[in-house]
């Protein structure tokens, strides 16, 4: 084995060992999701279960060879081809899924036992979790759940932290932010990617989980406090469940109905703008819903209009006249103001549309719709980062500091080393302290801040 492979060995191996040890002294750490039995659970662990399948296939002459040998086993690193023959139709996977647990005290003991990578639950409640067709399940109801990953959020800060390398083993050329769609300097296509995960990311998610659950999920839709339930998802983002029973038998259709809510899509302007006596107007703030929200997503529009790039024929009388629209649009009640010259009550229409789909929340559409799903686990630790999933209520959202307060291992110290690629590692706090940029250095950390650099894969133990 190389260096290079008994040093990312030794690593997993370390991480494991500290999972393992977080787990069986903190087991009132896990949040078990009610009906516990009901739900099927995936377990993500740090090594790759391969098999190599062993068929027959015949080549244009019809001949018959044997391809794979049959065989299975364990691996930390990737399986591209099988270790036994070489045959590259190995199959390799991470995950355990269709999962069941009995109780509290089954979880626990198995998250102590496996120490997986992440492990995560269906927001789905079934009759036979463990089946592994999902027409054998026996589905028979799911939360409502939301995701706000940073990663969606489409981020200026991830051009500067964000990462990509050119698969090609005769190229490996390295850029930041998102990878083109072909490399500049071979033309290929494959890349690896890495993505980190900054303050501005997470404060950028926050906002978006708090609008999510204050305008949206408490104020539109009215749920109650107490049957909502938002947790940090140990990463690059934040989930809000609706654990209200009332939700459980929606189908995928009516959960897209409320995601195409939330996020503004389709939404008829018309009867919000009207005309009347010759004069454009608006729907008072005091109105329920989208009619009550409109004044106020049509400024931060206008607002943002030069970084618009419609070709409307509104847009430039906008950017003209943005002042007036503000003011206007400011007022209460909210005026579609004259002095936005050119610009009648079909226009404003549009703008309205356009302004409801910027202004509306950004969640990852798939996840609410899917009632299927799984979601993190709260309590357990993200292995992209060591951190906690950590449950929150709506007044310590407010304060919530992922980087200090969703910290697992905070005692003594780490030697690392993390590895020489290009662009290296950005800067990135833990706790109270910042710590590099790094590239190719040997440094003794403490414990939280090595975790992170372990977990994100830009070091191994030294």
């Amino acid at each position: 084995m190389s260096n290079k492979n008994q040093g990312f060995t030794s690593t997993v191996l370390k991480l494991r060992f500290m999972f393992h040890e977080y787990y069986k002294t903190n087991p009132d750490s896990i949040d078990v999701p009610e009906n516990v039995h009901n739900r099927e659970f995936g377990i993500q662990s740090w090594e790759y279960n391969w098999f190599c399948p062993k068929r027959k296939v015949r080549d244009e002459s019809g001949r018959a060879t044997i391809v794979g040998c049959g065989q299975s086993g364990t691996s930390f690193s990737p399986v591209k081809a099988c270790p036994k023959c070489g045959s590259s139709d190995v199959q390799a996977t991470t995950w355990r899924r269709h999962v069941g647990y009995l109780n509290k005290d089954e979880l626990v003991r198995d998250l102590a036992s496996v120490a997986p990578h992440s492990v995560y639950h269906s927001a789905a409640f079934y009759r036979v979790p463990v089946a592994r067709n999902m027409s054998e399940k026996e589905w028979f109801g799911a939360e409502l759940v939301f995701d706000i990953d940073a990663d969606h959020l489409d981020l200026p800060c991830a051009n500067d932290h964000d990462a990509w390398r050119c698969n090609n083993d005769s190229c490996h050329k390295t850029g930041t932010g998102i990878p083109p769609e072909t490399c500049p300097d071979c033309g290929g296509t494959s890349f690896s990617t890495r993505k980190w995960v900054c303050e501005k990311c997470l404060d950028e998610a926050k906002k978006h989980t708090v609008k999510l659950y204050d305008d949206f999920i408490t104020n539109d839709f009215g749920f109650d406090p107490e049957f909502v339930q938002i947790n940090y998802s140990g990463h690059r983002g934040y989930h809000v469940r609706v654990r209200d029973p009332k939700v459980y038998s929606l189908d995928s259709n009516g959960r897209i109905q409320i995601v195409h809510y939330i996020m503004g899509l389709g939404l008829n302007t018309e009867k919000i703008i009207v005309s009347q006596g010759g004069v454009n107007r608006i729907s008072d703030r005091s109105s329920p819903g989208w009619p009550g929200k409109l004044a106020d997503a049509i400024i931060e529009f206008v607002q943002n209009i030069d970084s618009y790039d419609g070709t409307e024929r509104w847009v430039e009388l906008l950017r003209k006249s943005k002042a007036a629209a503000v003011d206007g649009l400011r007022r209460n009640p909210p005026v579609l103001a004259k002095e936005v010259k050119g610009i009648g009550p079909k226009s404003w229409q549009e703008i309205g549309e356009k302004a409801a789909e910027f202004y509306g929340g950004e969640i990852d559409r798939p996840v609410t719709h899917d009632i299927h799903r799984v979601i993190r686990l709260i309590g357990s630790l993200n292995g992209k980062t060591g951190f906690l999933v950590s449950k929150l209520t709506r007044d310590g959202l407010d304060s919530f500091d992922p980087f200090h307060d969703a910290i697992a291992f905070d005692d003594g110290q780490m030697k690392v080393k993390f590895l020489a690629r290009s662009p290296g590692v950005p800067r990135f706090r833990i706790g109270d302290e910042t710590y590099g940029p790094y590239h190719g250095e040997s440094v003794e950390l403490p414990t939280a801040a090595a975790t992170f650099a372990l977990c994100k894969g830009v070091a191994i133990i030294e």
